[in-house]
């Protein structure tokens, strides 16, 4: 593979990263397009979300929940395997606040988490997705289970 290569897609695989966040944060189903069908995402304090069935189950949940959250995602760091495969990671900070806001700026009503997924990529029918999907957590806010 020629650098060219590489460079677009780490590319595509970093805007994939950004666009996860974006997109679960205002629970647009574009969401569902990220993921190959047999997607897995692991989080720590859940069982692992298996297929996109039961991603997208997470996500209604969530909605449900009425949670408003923020994902803040960067030092992507992408490591290309082949022209179909890559793995890589990102920081992933979230904010949070218990119920949907009437107005804003938000008050945080919970402390931010801190971590980094590790991720893998496949290229499938021309488009990266990810594979899978696992959450390290490194800082919880205070008082809060890790």
């Amino acid at each position: 593979m020629i650098d060219d290569e590489k460079l677009a897609i780490e590319a595509a695989c970093i805007r994939l990263q950004q666009r996860y966040g974006t997109l679960a944060d205002r629970q647009d189903p574009k969401f569902a397009e990220l993921f190959v069908a047999d997607c897995t995402i692991a989080l720590p304090e859940y069982p692992p979300f298996s297929g996109l069935d039961k991603i997208m189950a997470g996500q209604r949940q969530w909605r449900e929940s009425g949670t408003f959250m923020r994902h803040v995602v960067t030092n992507h760091c992408i490591e290309v395997l082949s022209p179909t495969e890559a793995n890589g990671i990102c920081y992933l900070m979230v904010l949070s606040y218990d119920t949907t806001p009437g107005g804003e700026p938000l008050p945080m009503s919970r402390p931010p988490s801190f971590g980094e997924f590790h991720d893998e990529f496949v290229k499938a029918g021309g488009t990266w997705l990810f594979r899978s999907r696992t959450l390290h957590r490194y800082f919880r806010g205070f008082g809060q289970p890790a």
